[in-house]
């Protein structure tokens, strides 16, 4: 009786166990469960007062109003995250560097790096982040990004809560025209969210946008299955000591 005692305890608590799904680096709580959704909003500080075109996650225009939100339903990973963004007055299906691209949400570099809204977390992902960001903005010939970039971690707080975070600052050298890129982003290294952005350039149309998280809207547990849950692990504790007590 010994060897079904494991197995029986397994099967059980697959069961009640969260669909899984297949192990990523992005943070568990993000990822979809049964088609339950994690909303991502931030507040929007400032954005263009005129509309940018969606090259890269779209074919429309998007124009966000300060003081309005902008959200990320997570619908899966497919290799990058994927999700359903609600950027002002447009509404699309996009990845997560699509949207990096779209809204200067990193360093379009001779090495590129588009972290987006959303990065992977972990030691040795947050490393790489940290390695792939000063290598968008090296001073190498063919560059045309090159520029200073910092890194750091802080304490950030937005919308009352302290969130501890991988921050980005970077500076593109002078172009000699318009105004270079300037991009501020601060990861929570807990979730990999954004936290907050400050990002802004002009080649002839100023771009400004700045945003701060509002929060992360991760739908409940139904309490009929959270109790089920509780029973359940009840019984096979239970069951897995009268197996014992038998050997």
């Amino acid at each position: 009786m010994k060897k079904h005692a494991i197995p029986f305890a397994l099967i059980v608590l697959f069961f009640i166990a969260p669909a899984a799904g297949t192990p990523t680096d992005y943070s568990p709580g993000l990822i979809p469960r049964d088609s339950i959704l994690t909303r991502i909003t931030w507040n929007v500080i400032e954005a263009p007062n005129v509309a940018f075109s969606l090259w890269f996650s779209g074919t429309e225009k998007w124009l966000a109003l300060p003081g309005s939100q902008i959200a990320f339903n997570i619908t899966g990973v497919n290799g990058d995250l994927e999700g359903q963004l609600e950027l002002g007055n447009a509404t699309l299906t996009a990845n997560n560097t699509a949207i990096a691209k779209d809204l200067t949400l990193g360093v379009w570099g001779l090495t590129p790096w588009h972290p987006g809204l959303v990065v992977r977390i972990g030691d040795s992902n947050l490393e790489s982040l940290n390695q792939t960001a000063f290598a968008a903005a090296e001073r190498v010939a063919g560059n045309y990004l090159n520029g200073t970039m910092v890194s750091s971690f802080e304490t950030i707080e937005s919308n009352g809560i302290q969130y501890d975070c991988i921050v980005f600052e970077y500076e593109q050298d002078s172009t000699g025209f318009g105004e270079p890129q300037m991009t501020n982003l601060a990861y929570d290294t807990e979730t990999g969210v954004l936290v907050k952005a400050n990002t802004s350039y002009s080649f002839g149309i100023p771009y400004t946008l700045i945003l701060e998280l509002e929060g992360i809207h991760i739908p409940s547990v139904d309490p009929i299955f959270l109790w089920v849950g509780v029973a359940t692990a009840g019984v096979v504790l239970i069951v897995v000591a009268v197996l014992k007590s038998r050997r």
